[in-house]
């Protein structure tokens, strides 16, 4: 039996939703930033202070970013990159600050956190602790809930919050 495999080209898809959104991040970027300047702001003490040329960019960098994030036009982590990059591009703040965000305490922990919950997934720890606790719970719903609860709270004693929540979670 002769038999041939044809391949068709596969044509590229369009996402015209994304591109649009994506667009329209930039247009309005460009045009909060090339705006000419505006006009003083009022704190509520009355005090009049100008918007610098720095503030005006921040503003625009804001803007860009929210669009971008609600839209979801490009993944949150490179639209995070992407904000710290335009910071320095201009000149709103130094490169120290705008990626020094990046390696704080906090960020490290929970990216840590996410990691080690990666990690029991892998393995197929969180799996043997589901198939235990069901084992010990049995299948009654009131159980599970309460296997769930005391699973959580042993672990919380051993390990920090956010990495028992990002052990459990594909257990839930």
């Amino acid at each position: 039996m002769n038999s041939s495999l044809e391949l068709s080209e596969v044509s590229p898809e369009i996402n015209w939703k994304r591109g649009i959104f994506l667009g329209l991040g930039l247009l309005l970027f460009v045009l909060l930033y090339l705006a000419p300047p505006m006009p003083d702001a009022l704190d509520p003490a009355g005090t009049r202070f100008p918007l610098s040329h720095e503030g005006k960019a921040a503003l625009a960098i804001f803007l860009l970013a929210g669009i971008w994030w609600v839209f979801e036009v490009v993944p949150i982590g490179v639209t995070s990159l992407a904000i710290g990059l335009l910071q320095v591009v201009f000149l709103v703040r130094p490169a120290e600050e705008a990626f020094g965000d990046f390696m704080r305490p906090s960020v490290l922990f929970i990216f840590a956190s996410i990691v080690i919950g990666q990690v029991f997934t892998k393995t197929g720890l969180t799996q043997r602790l589901a198939y235990r606790m069901l084992a010990v719970v049995g299948d009654r719903t009131s159980r599970i809930y309460l296997g769930c609860f005391i699973v959580t709270s042993a672990l919380t004693h051993i390990m920090a919050h956010t990495a028992v929540a990002a052990t459990l979670f594909p257990l839930l």
